[in-house]
């Protein structure tokens, strides 16, 4: 966090205006309405290049990014308590419409994230357990006239938050799209989406759903207060549910259009070899996702789960499962390294990241506990061919360890009811495996892992439901975040050696690139390049 930044944004070196820029994605987000958008994509679409917040995120040239304020003076005022935010508007900023700005919007703005057909797929669920009134609240529709306390104006320039405890990170939570001003006069409920009243570089030119936007110049964005975005392309043709090798092959061809496309699907594994030839054209960088093996903590005692971490065949299965090098950087924290208080640490119980594992030494692990034969038991998805050979792979070099294994197939309809059941049988894999942090936190990440209240609902990676562990989450969740960034790491330190569960792959993003385009520059909170700072030409 930076609260002194102020804009306009630094310039790029060697940039040039003008020409149309086309950004295309294999995926097709479900909604690009600000208070449901939560798909990494319409997230960054929408903050980057359309809709601007109380704060943002500014990423420098090497990709570091640092949280700043953006229609806001500073990163908010928080009470003696902690218990009260305010935020004090930048002057002078306009929507799209020419209508100005006001703290009214930013209210109303929250209020209909609360909407469960709105925000719904959205960030609101932090909203539930944090503004006061927000468990009951329904949104602006529903609870049409009730005066809800969690968030209020004062003038047309001062948003106040009033929080039931403290939290420090709200001012990562603000910048979110689903925090971003929308006026109650433009209100269109479930059609605001196609075209949603801007405030960033962009605005929305056309939108056809699931297949294209195109977004032209905002005359009214104001460039001097911003200190992230710039407005480079004349338009931006963003084209949705590609095929995306075709796409990156007319993209490496550099042929017509390709040469001035952005594919943000990920690099097919078809074409490593031409993606090593022409390494320019490919940009990857951190994702803010990481992967995980749950072990039921409650049925698998410490030793057994030490054994099972020597064990893991880490090579075996990403081989089996046909996961590319590229793609992933091995596992050995429960939290991605550019997490601000993250740092790699000597591996402890086997938990490496990479390897074939060592089946003799687990073996010899599991005699000396008493526990040879130890069952073993998950589900896994049966008629796909890598998921059943990353399956064998695993069943086999578990048993090598001297486990007996039951792996129960279910057809892909089935797993994700079958592996968030709290009350299955199986004693493996049960829970969330993959995690994305929703700002770059602590807090973003270990209670949605560790907690009781996850792993009630079994989305947790280790079902632990230990009061002393909730505590101690609540009490580091609490702290500023520079103070809570080396407590969160020895957290990590804890649970790696009680094995709660084992890290796999921090995820690597990977955009393709036409030779025409420029300044592709990561954004490791997104997972994707960050789009206002692209040129073509």
């Amino acid at each position: 966090m930076d609260a002194s930044v102020k804009g306009p944004a630094p310039d790029i070196a060697g940039a040039k205006k003008g020409g149309t820029l086309t950004i295309t994605d294999a995926g097709a987000p479900p909604t690009f309405d600000p208070a449901g958008a939560y798909y990494e994509f319409s997230m960054t679409i929408l903050s980057e290049l359309v809709t601007r917040g109380l704060t943002g995120y500014q990423v420098d040239q090497d990709g570091k990014s640092t949280l700043v304020p953006d229609m806001a003076q500073g990163l908010g005022k928080e009470s003696a308590d902690g218990k009260t935010w305010t935020f004090k508007l930048k002057p002078g900023m306009k929507y799209s419409n020419g209508q100005p700005v006001k703290a009214a919007d930013f209210v109303y703005a929250i209020k209909r994230s609360f909407d469960e057909n709105l925000g719904g797929q959205g960030p609101v669920p932090y909203l539930k357990t944090t503004l006061v009134g927000g468990d009951t609240y329904k949104g602006p529709f529903k609870d049409k006239g009730k005066d809800f306390k969690g968030v209020t104006s004062k003038g047309d320039d001062t948003v106040i938050f009033h929080l039931t405890r403290k939290w420090p990170t709200l001012p990562y939570y603000l910048a979110f799209p689903a925090a971003s001003p929308v006026p109650q006069s433009a209100e269109k409920k479930s059609t605001y989406e196609k075209n949603p009243l801007a405030t960033g570089p962009y605005k929305f030119k056309t939108f056809n759903k699931g297949t294209r936007i195109v977004l032209e110049k905002n005359t009214q964005w104001d460039a001097k207060s911003d200190p992230i975005r710039h407005q480079y392309p004349d338009t931006i043709d963003v084209k949705l549910g590609v095929t995306a090798l075709t796409e990156q092959q007319r993209i490496f061809a550099n042929s017509g259009p390709g040469a001035t496309t952005l594919d943000i699907s990920g690099l097919d594994a078809g074409l490593e070899t031409k993606a090593k030839s022409q390494a320019k054209q490919v940009v990857f960088g951190p994702s803010p996702c990481e992967s995980y093996l749950p072990l039921n903590s409650k049925k698998i005692p410490l030793e057994v789960r030490q054994a099972i971490a020597v064990a893991y065949p880490y090579d075996q299965t990403r081989k089996a499962g046909g996961e590319s090098r590229l793609t992933y950087d091995p596992a050995t924290t429960y939290a991605p390294p550019q997490v601000p208080g993250i740092k790699q640490y000597p591996a402890v119980n086997g938990l490496i990241g990479k390897g074939s594992g060592d089946p003799a030494k687990a073996k010899a692990m599991l005699k000396k506990a008493g526990k040879s034969n130890f069952e073993l038991s998950w589900y896994y998805v049966s008629g796909k061919g890598q998921d059943e050979a990353a399956n064998n792979a695993l069943k086999s070099a578990m048993q090598k360890a001297g486990f007996k294994v039951k792996d129960v197939p279910v057809s892909q309809a089935e797993i994700s009811e079958k592996i968030n059941d709290p009350n299955a049988p199986q004693n493996v894999g049960q829970g969330i495996s993959s995690w994305c942090y929703d700002w770059p936190s602590g807090d973003s990440i270990y209670p949605q892992l560790f907690s009781t209240t996850t792993a009630k609902d079994g989305r947790s990676v280790a079902n632990l439901q230990d009061k002393a562990i909730d505590q101690e989450l609540d009490r580091i969740s609490a702290l500023d975040p520079t103070e809570a960034a080396p407590e969160w790491l020895a957290f990590d330190k804890k649970m790696t050696k009680q094995v709660m569960g084992i890290p796999l792959s921090y995820s690597k993003a990977s955009s393709v690139l036409g030779n025409k385009v420029h300044n592709v520059v990561p954004d490791p909170n997104h997972g994707l390049p960050d789009f206002a700072q692209v040129w073509v030409g």
